[in-house]
C-alpha cells in the first residue's frame, strides 16, 4: 500500500495504482482513507465518473447526501450516457429533497435502460414526492411489469401500490 502512495505521490493520474488501493482500502474498511483518495481522483479526473459514484456511495453510507451531490456534479458530462450514473444521481437528489430534479435524472436513466425497475421505483417515488399520484403509480406499475425486481423490491412496490 505504501507503494501504491509513492506512485500516486508521484503520477497522481496512475488509474491502475488508485484503483489497487481503494480496493485494499475498501477491503480494511479504512473508508476515511478511501474517500479522500476518491475525492483526489474525481478532482484530478473528472471524466472516470465510476470514481465519483463509488465516492457518493460511500458519502452516502456516511450520512452525506449533499457531498455525493457534489462529487457526482464533477463528473456529471462524463456519466450522462450512463443508467446507473443517472439514477444514482437521482436517488441522491430525492434524499436531498429535491423530486423534480430527480426525477428528470430517473428519465434519463430510463431512457438508457428502459426496463430496469430501480429506475421506475425511484422515478415513482419521485413523482410521489411532487404529489403526481397517478403518474407515480404508473410508474411502480412499469416497475412491477419490469421483471427485474428482487423480491424485496417487488414487495415495495405492492405496498405502493395498494
Amino acid at each position: 500500500m505504501d507503494a501504491l502512495r509513492s506512485c500516486l505521490k508521484v503520477d497522481g493520474t496512475h488509474a491502475a495504482a488508485r484503483q489497487l488501493l481503494l480496493k485494499a482500502l475498501l477491503e480494511q474498511r479504512s473508508y476515511d482513507e478511501a474517500r479522500e483518495l476518491l475525492s483526489e481522483a474525481v478532482q484530478l479526473q473528472p471524466g472516470r465518473y465510476q470514481w465519483a459514484m463509488t465516492l457518493a456511495r460511500l458519502l452516502i453510507e456516511k450520512g452525506d447526501a449533499a457531498g455525493a451531490w457534489q462529487s457526482l456534479q464533477a463528473s456529471m458530462g462524463a456519466g450522462a450516457n450512463n443508467a446507473d450514473y443517472q439514477g444514482l444521481a437521482g436517488n441522491v437528489l430525492q434524499r436531498l429533497g429535491n423530486g423534480k430534479d430527480a426525477a428528470e435524472h430517473y428519465r434519463a436513466a430510463l431512457r438508457l435502460s428502459p426496463n430496469d425497475g430501480r429506475w421506475w421505483i425511484g422515478l415513482g417515488l419521485a413523482l410521489e414526492s411532487q404529489g403526481n399520484g397517478a403518474e407515480a403509480r404508473t410508474a411502480f406499475q412499469t416497475a412491477r411489469a419490469s421483471g427485474s425486481l428482487t423480491p424485496e423490491m417487488a414487495a415495495f412496490v405492492e405496498q405502493r401500490l395498494r
